[in-house]
C-alpha cells in the first residue's frame, strides 16, 4: 500500500494557511472594508433606537388585555431582544457578502491566475476564501453582538441565561457557515468589483425587510412572507429570535393569558410561516442545515467545472 506523500500534504496545508492569512491581513488592513461590514447591522440598531423601538413597544402593548398591568421593563426587554435578533440576522448575511470583495478583487487583478500558474491546487485557493469569509463573518458578528450586549446592559433589559448566550453564539457559527457557502457561490459569478459592490448595496438595503429585521414579517403581505420563508437567513433570524426572546417572553407569560402569549409569538415571528404552516426551531435548524448541504454541493460542482476549463 502506497502511503501519501507527507511533504505534499504539508505543503497543501501550509499554502492553505498562508492564503487564508493573506486574505485576513488584506481585509483587516482595509479600515473602510471593516467599517462598511459593520455598518449595515449597526444601521439596524440605530434605526431601532431612533425610530422603531417605541413602535414595537406599542405593538406589544396592543396584545395585553385591557386593564392588565405589566412591568414596562419586561416589554422593553422583549422588544429589545427582537431587535438584537434582527441585527444579528442582518449581520451574518451582509458581512459575508462584503468579505467576498477580496475574492472578486483577486479575480479582476489576476491574482487567481498567478496562483494557478504556481504549484497551488485550485481547491486550496477556494477553501482559503471560505475559511477567510467564515472567520471574518463570525468575528464581526461577535463584535456586533457585544455592542448589543452593552446596549442592553445600559438599558437594563437583559433577560438571558448562560444557555441562551451559548445558543446565540452557536447560531452565529451555524448561520455564518450557511451565509458563507451561499455568498461565496453567488459572488463566484461576479467578474468586476462594480458588480459585487452593486449586489452588496442592494442586499444591505433589502435583506433587513426580507428576514423581518426592520418590521416583523407578520405585518408584511403574504407573498413577502412566502419569499421570506425560502431565504435561509430568515431561519437563522428565527433561531436568533427564539434564543433571545424566550427569556423575556417567559417572564411576561407569568402575568399574561395564554392567548396573549401565543399572539406575541406569532406577531414577532418566533415561528417562521412556511406557506401557512408555522415551524419551530427544529425545522429552522434543519432548513439551515439543508442550505449548507445544497450550497456546499453547488460550490464543489462550480469548482470542478472551473477545473475542467
Amino acid at each position: 500500500m502506497k502511503l501519501p506523500d507527507k511533504n505534499s500534504v504539508q505543503n497543501d496545508f501550509f499554502a492553505l494557511y498562508q492564503l487564508t492569512r493573506r486574505d485576513m491581513k488584506i481585509f483587516l488592513k482595509d479600515r473602510a472594508a471593516v467599517f462598511f461590514s459593520l455598518l449595515a447591522p449597526l444601521i439596524v440598531l440605530l434605526l431601532y433606537v431612533l425610530f422603531l423601538g417605541d413602535i414595537q413597544i406599542d405593538s406589544v402593548k396592543s396584545f395585553l388585555p385591557e386593564g392588565l398591568s405589566v412591568d414596562e421593563k419586561l416589554i422593553k426587554a422583549y422588544v429589545d431582544s427582537w431587535m438584537v435578533a434582527g441585527v444579528l440576522g442582518v449581520a451574518v448575511i451582509t458581512v459575508s457578502f462584503s468579505a467576498n470583495s477580496i475574492m472578486v478583487v483577486d479575480k479582476t487583478k489576476g491574482f487567481l491566475s498567478d496562483c494557478l500558474a504556481a504549484p497551488i491546487k485550485r481547491w486550496i485557493i477556494t477553501i482559503s476564501y471560505f475559511i477567510f469569509n467564515f472567520l471574518v463573518t463570525v468575528i464581526i458578528c461577535l463584535i456586533v453582538f457585544a455592542v448589543c450586549l452593552i446596549y442592553l446592559a445600559i438599558r437594563g433589559t437583559w433577560c438571558w441565561s448562560a444557555g441562551d448566550i451559548f445558543g446565540i453564539i452557536g447560531t452565529i457559527l451555524f448561520a455564518s457557515l450557511s451565509s458563507t457557502l451561499i455568498t461565496v457561490f453567488l459572488c463566484g459569478f461576479f467578474k468586476t468589483e462594480a458588480q459585487h459592490g452593486a449586489v452588496v448595496g442592494i442586499a444591505s438595503a433589502v435583506i433587513g425587510f426580507l428576514i423581518g429585521a426592520y418590521m416583523p414579517m407578520s405585518v408584511m403581505p403574504k407573498f413577502a412572507q412566502y419569499i421570506s420563508c425560502l431565504i435561509p437567513g430568515s431561519h437563522g433570524a428565527g433561531m436568533f429570535r427564539n434564543f433571545l426572546m424566550s427569556g423575556a417572553l417567559e417572564k411576561l407569560s407569568v402575568d399574561l393569558p395564554s392567548a396573549a402569549v401565543t399572539g406575541l409569538k406569532e406577531a414577532f415571528v418566533m415561528e417562521v410561516d412556511m406557506f401557512g404552516t408555522p415551524v419551530g426551531m427544529d425545522i429552522m435548524a434543519i432548513y439551515l442545515f439543508g442550505s449548507i448541504v445544497v450550497f456546499l454541493a453547488l460550490n464543489i460542482a462550480m469548482s470542478y467545472r472551473k477545473k475542467l476549463k
